[in-house]
């Protein structure tokens, strides 16, 4: 083989490696936005998981506040109002940056619970969030996130 193809060939095989590296670096430093919007449209219902299955200090979970409420058994507390504040703390605290409305469907606790009147169920919205509270009659709660 003369010089001048030895020449050319290792030419050629510096300007791959430099092409390789390059790609690999347009990929490595490349957001990917598909989990992101993902995670913001599961936000509302792994929420609403979450806090329905929490206990508060007087060691009672919230989905069974809830029931107290709506039964009227509360047992010597006013488990609304408890519960009404309960649930605005814990949105406050953890949903501070987002528009926000969350109702349940009994008129016995104040409704619906929100950071913004602009945040409506016509808003535009990501997936809103639903927990089933099984009861006499059976109780919604859902949560909206507004954009």
């Amino acid at each position: 083989m003369n010089k001048n193809a030895q020449t050319e060939i290792i030419g050629v095989a510096i300007i791959v490696v430099i092409v390789v590296l390059g790609g690999l670096f347009m990929l490595g430093s490349r957001k990917t936005t598909s989990t992101d919007s993902y995670s913001d449209q599961k936000l509302a219902q792994s929420f609403l998981n979450t806090l329905m299955n929490t206990k508060t200090e007087k060691n009672k979970i919230v989905s069974d506040i809830i029931q107290d409420c709506n039964r009227d058994d509360c047992g010597g507390y006013d488990c609304c109002t408890y519960v009404y504040k309960a649930i605005n703390n814990a949105l406050e605290k953890t949903l501070d940056t987002y528009n926000y409305r969350l109702t349940i469907n009994t008129a016995k606790i104040p409704n619906p619970i929100f950071n913004d009147v602009t945040c409506t169920e016509e808003s535009e919205q990501d997936q809103p969030g639903y927990y089933y509270i099984p009861s006499t009659p059976p109780l919604q709660v859902t949560l909206r996130i507004c954009k």
